[in-house]
């Protein structure tokens, strides 16, 4: 095999993006990368309405927290990266949550990756959506974690309900939050 034909398939990928750069209309609000397997599902459009700058309040453990939180497309819109800290002066806790959309497998896939390093990261999330909610599942090995979004379009804000997996079958409330818009830092 020949480098030749390799080469000129990477450069006819990027005269492709250049291309998709140029025709894409600026000033529709926010940054947004064109993603492959176009058209765009609305799928993906629901993950869309979770960019931007958020403060996060609500309970973990049933205390008191907030956080500062950014939603954006990355890898090139593969993936919303929903990256959060904690609001204190001396932040306790920080993590990114990435979201797609498999479209082959009709189903969302999430890996939550926080200060705790990489023991919980070998596990991937999978979940569906229906209508403005979106469950996803991650299933630890000491016990399963449900996260559950729910979008309110007359508010645009969100909610973060996570959920674990008790002894007996039944999920109770790890943490509970409430996502409302927060003007640029």
């Amino acid at each position: 095999m020949t480098t030749a034909p390799l080469a000129l398939q990477h450069a006819a990928r990027i005269m492709c993006l250049v291309g998709l750069a140029m025709i894409t209309p600026a000033g529709t609000g926010h940054a947004e990368t064109p993603r492959a397997g176009s058209p765009i599902s609305a799928d993906e459009v629901y993950l869309d309405h979770l960019q931007g700058h958020w403060w996060m309040e609500g309970t973990l453990g049933g205390k008191p927290v907030r956080y500062r939180a950014h939603g954006e497309r990355v890898l090139q819109g593969g993936f919303l990266r929903l990256h959060m800290i904690d609001a204190a002066a001396r932040p306790q806790y920080e993590a990114d949550v990435y979201i797609g959309f498999d479209a082959k497998a009709h189903e969302y896939v999430a890996h939550w990756l926080d200060r705790f390093g990489a023991a919980g990261a070998r596990v991937v999330a999978t979940g569906h959506r229906d209508g403005e909610r979106l469950v996803l599942t991650f299933p630890y090995a000491e016990g399963a974690f449900r996260d559950t979004f729910t979008f309110e379009p007359q508010s645009s804000t969100w909610t973060l309900l996570l959920e674990s997996l008790e002894a007996n079958g039944s999920w109770s409330t790890f943490a509970r939050y409430t996502l409302m818009r927060a003007p640029h830092p």
